[in-house]
């Protein structure tokens, strides 16, 4: 979009990355990396901490700001960052969850329903959201989604803007979709006409809730 996408508002007070960070915070994941550029002003992060039930999170969550110099370079620099990250804080973690600033209607309950099935399938190197493509006619697996440590190495190994969808469809991975219940769920802010799509949505869905 040729701007900074995580700060663009989707309402007053309510930067785009700032819903899917929220979600992340009030999720069951005890520890959330959060991989900016150095320039990263954090004002979205900033809102995401400032939304309600993220109080009662902090309690029993770690996070940490992560930054990331080769970001401009693509997706992979900042996936590699933040695995490297985890692999020198927390040796023993088993997995980790990927998902991505620029899908802002991402929530805690579907991050649940991920780990929840992950535990209950260890044999799986990882658990991924499924999305029908019409266009294709074909499923795809998208994050948020779950990669476990058989997958840490060919994270690391990631170039240019290639993402963790690029492993998804390795034959060396064994994994699973959950289809999400709500697909625009998944919505990705990549071009001005889907940030105004966004801002629709969000508002219709705010008048809702109400």
């Amino acid at each position: 979009m040729g701007t900074r996408k995580q700060s663009l508002e989707l309402a007053k007070d309510r930067p785009l990355a700032s819903l899917g960070l929220h979600a992340l915070l009030t999720s069951p994941l005890t520890s959330v990396k959060v991989v900016v550029s150095p320039d990263d002003p954090g004002d979205w992060i900033a809102a995401a901490e400032g939304m309600a039930d993220f109080a009662v999170s902090s309690a029993r969550l770690s996070q940490s700001i992560v930054s990331c110099a080769e970001s401009s370079k693509g997706m992979s620099y900042s996936i590699k960052q933040g695995v490297l990250e985890i692999i020198r804080d927390e040796p023993a973690a088993d997995a980790v969850l990927i998902a991505l600033a620029d899908q802002p209607f991402i929530s805690a309950a579907m991050i649940a329903e991920l780990i929840h099935y992950w535990t209950r399938r260890p044999e799986l190197d990882f658990v991924a959201t499924a999305m029908r493509d019409a266009r294709k006619k074909e499923i795809v697996l998208t994050p948020p989604a779950i990669l476990s440590r058989s997958m840490f190495a060919d994270l690391l190994e990631l170039k240019g803007d290639a993402g963790a969808r690029q492993l998804f469809r390795s034959p060396n991975f064994k994994g699973e979709g959950l289809v999400a219940a709500n697909e625009q769920a998944l919505f990705d802010v990549d071009t001005p006409a889907d940030l105004e799509w966004a801002k629709k949505y969000f508002s219709d869905r705010d008048c809702s809730a109400r």
